[in-house]
């Protein structure tokens, strides 16, 4: 390995493997620069039988997925693969390497005038590439056009070794070569009429290793407005969403229940159990009059639906959460404050169900003793209102045993419950994943294990994820 990557990449240092290490502790860490090292490392697995699984972001972990499966594991850490390989403003698409945090590209893009469709304020060191290759739901669903978005174009290491450029990347020519002529990478499909980028997002690392993507941005708006609505029932909102969704009036769109709000925002003795967010923007030479006509009609629904709308919540500005909106989360990550530690959970269902599965989830909460205060829930549209992500986390003290038993349990029964009612569990982690599989049709189950056999097939890539439960042979 040290032949590869240098000396200085390589660690078995007890420590250093610890920080890497769940119920197994992984063998080495290799910290590989290029795409023609992790190459080389994907053929040199395959040759020793030896399993890897990548790693870009830093932490903290939230999801009780994220360690080892099987003994003699080789992490990749991808986190020195950090550059910003181009800004392309007039097409509003940037290309990254899986170490650009969410800390970096914010900075990079608004000396150009872009901004990223990010996720409800990230981890300042969360990978900007891991979260697309997750398909972590952002703020905007004005912009959010199909499952994959902003995921572009990728540089992928298949199991096998081999490289692929995915979408527009894939040529004729260098990138070099591309950009002389004026090509931006902004076309993800192909080559031909295959799309080989969505075996790999969403894949948990079991398919290929992607060196490099490229995201679509959009332009950073003169001027940005932010409302807010409270209720005590989520479904008032209701008829108000869907309108406003319908005609792709608002940029970022979404809900907090009250615990999430204070843990991510602010605490206030007025705060609802629901809070709305909406933010209105006006772009270019006409800035103005489309923040007005925008803010006109958004506001137009809302007398029709009877929901009141402020530039403030109490004392809580929305300049001050707009601030928020357009950054990465301090050091102290949010989600970490209050309790200390938390665990996430999350699903796919339709705008209507939300406050339907919140229930649900509460009273298995009740059934297993957890605290519903210490339950925080984001409700956000996605795909311009077609379907939508419901985030629930489980804010709880690591050294509260008693009640991190409760929290387990919950996580169990709870996601069962929501998943034997019709939650869509796209994205499956920790507890509900044999689950998740179990519900799937064996056809399904058999194509994507196909799959699998003729991109890994010696299994090296994170092996025991997802359905992919056989050995190395």
């Amino acid at each position: 390995m040290t032949g590869i990557v240098g000396r200085d990449d390589v660690s078995d240092n007890d420590d250093v493997l610890s920080k890497y290490s769940g119920k197994t502790i992984p063998s080495l860490v290799v910290w590989p620069k290029t795409t023609d090292e992790i190459a080389r490392i994907v053929r040199w697995a395959n040759l020793k039988k030896i399993s890897l699984l990548v790693r870009s972001s830093s932490g903290p972990r939230l999801r009780g997925d994220w360690f080892p499966k099987v003994e003699n594991t080789i992490i990749l850490d991808l986190s020195k693969m950090d550059r910003i390989l181009r800004i392309d403003p007039l097409n509003k698409v940037v290309m990254i390497e899986p170490g650009v945090t969410y800390g970096k590209l914010l900075k990079e893009l608004t000396r150009k005038g872009l901004r990223p469709a990010i996720p409800f304020i990230p981890e300042a060191s969360k990978s900007v590439l891991s979260a697309c290759l997750d398909r972590e739901p952002t703020i905007m669903p004005r912009f959010h056009w199909d499952s994959s978005d902003p995921l572009l174009c990728t540089e992928t290491v298949f199991g096998t070794g081999d490289v692929l450029r995915t979408g527009a990347a894939a040529g004729p020519g260098s990138l070099e070569e591309q950009w002389a002529s004026g090509q931006a990478q902004k076309n993800p499909q192909g080559p031909s009429q295959f799309d080989p980028f969505r075996l790999v997002q969403g894949a948990q690392g079991t398919i290929g290793i992607v060196t490099w993507i490229s995201m679509k941005c959009e332009q950073l708006p003169e001027h940005h407005k932010l409302y807010l609505a409270g209720s005590d029932n989520l479904n008032d909102f209701m008829d108000f969403n869907y309108a406003v969704l319908r005609r792709r009036l608002a940029d970022e769109h979404f809900m907090l229940n009250k615990v999430n709000f204070e843990a991510a925002i602010a605490s206030a003795n007025d705060i609802p159990e629901w809070v709305l967010v909406i933010g209105v923007s006006g772009h270019g030479m006409i800035a103005e009059e489309e923040l007005e006509y925008r803010t006109g009609d958004i506001m137009d629904i809302a007398r029709e639906t009877n929901i009141i709308l402020h530039d403030s919540l109490g004392k809580i500005k929305g300049t001050d959460i707009l601030t928020l909106l357009n950054k990465p989360s301090d050091v102290a990550y949010w989600k970490l404050q209050v309790y200390g530690e938390c665990h996430e959970i999350f699903f796919l269902t339709t705008l209507d169900r939300a406050k339907e599965f919140y229930e649900v989830f509460q009273n298995t909460a009740n059934t297993v003793g957890f605290p519903i205060d210490q339950i925080g829930a984001y409700i956000q549209p996605l795909a311009q209102g077609t379907n939508t992500h419901v985030g629930l986390d489980l804010f709880y003290s690591p050294e509260d045993k008693e009640l991190v038993e409760k929290m387990i349990s919950l996580s169990s029964m709870g996601q069962a419950q929501l998943l034997n009612r019709g939650a869509y569990f796209s994205r499956p982690y920790g507890f509900i994943v044999d689950a998740v599989f179990k519900h799937a049709s064996s056809s399904t189950l058999s194509a994507m294990r196909r799959v699998k056999q003729i991109f890994d097939p010696s299994n090296i890539l994170n092996p025991g994820a997802l359905c992919f439960k056989e050995v190395l042979q």
